[in-house]
């Protein structure tokens, strides 16, 4: 299985290593947590230390109304928050949620949704090759029926892709969300691989097929500044 893109091995550490395993339908937060990680790591705004999830939840729970399990059905709730609002750093949110006060923010001002709209659109796939060439991406697939057989039992290749039948439903009213790292080839199969924070398939990633127009929606984070 052969990598021809990845930002896992970056000599700046911009991806978490770490196991996180979410609660709940909270995979959106993951996700996006960790996209903020490398988006300022890459604008050298933070280092090793991480921005937290805690409070990107905690202020969506407050402000958006989010479902009894935590989840989200797209990425729409989240725009305002992550182009106005900015985040914390994770032990900076230990302090404030103890003094009741607000700290120093480490906001991203701009973010673009970008959504695909039939499995031939290939200017979508195209403009999420193109994003992730600049940065690892958010995003999303739907889920499908055949996701929870292919958690539990993931073939060799570990490269997920829909029945047929499911591809051509294509009505699916949730979404899986996970952080893309990675794009590479297996035997003529062109895939990305993700972090997924639903629990440790190899190790905590999973590959999605390219070209099937399995991926419906991904976020691209542009600039990071400091509000002092």
């Amino acid at each position: 299985m052969d990598l021809f893109i990845t930002w896992e091995n970056d000599a700046n550490h911009l991806v978490d290593d770490i196991e996180w395993i979410q609660t709940h339908c909270t995979d959106w937060a993951y996700s996006l947590t960790r996209h903020m990680n490398a988006a300022c790591r890459i604008a050298n705004l933070i280092g090793a230390e991480s921005l937290s999830m805690a409070y990107l939840v905690n202020y969506m729970r407050m402000t958006s109304g989010l479902s009894d399990t935590l989840g989200l059905s797209s990425f729409d709730p989240v725009r305002l928050f992550l182009m106005l609002e900015g985040m914390v750093l994770d032990d900076d949110y230990r302090m404030l949620f103890a003094q009741f006060m607000r700290i120093p923010e480490l906001p991203l001002p701009r973010e673009s949704v970008v959504r695909s709209y039939g499995h031939d659109n290939q200017d979508f796939e195209q403009a999420f090759i193109n994003a992730m060439n600049r940065s690892p991406i958010t995003a999303a697939i739907p889920t499908c029926p055949s996701i929870l057989s292919f958690l539990a039992n993931a073939p060799e290749n570990n490269i997920y892709a829909p029945t047929l039948l499911e591809l051509l439903f294509d009505d699916y009213p949730n979404l899986h969300v996970m952080f893309a790292t990675g794009r590479g080839v297996y035997q003529g199969v062109p895939f990305v691989r993700f972090r997924d924070s639903s629990g440790l398939i190899n190790g905590g990633f999973m590959n999605v097929e390219l070209g099937q127009g399995i991926i419906v929606e991904f976020v691209e984070l542009i600039g990071a500044y400091v509000i002092m």
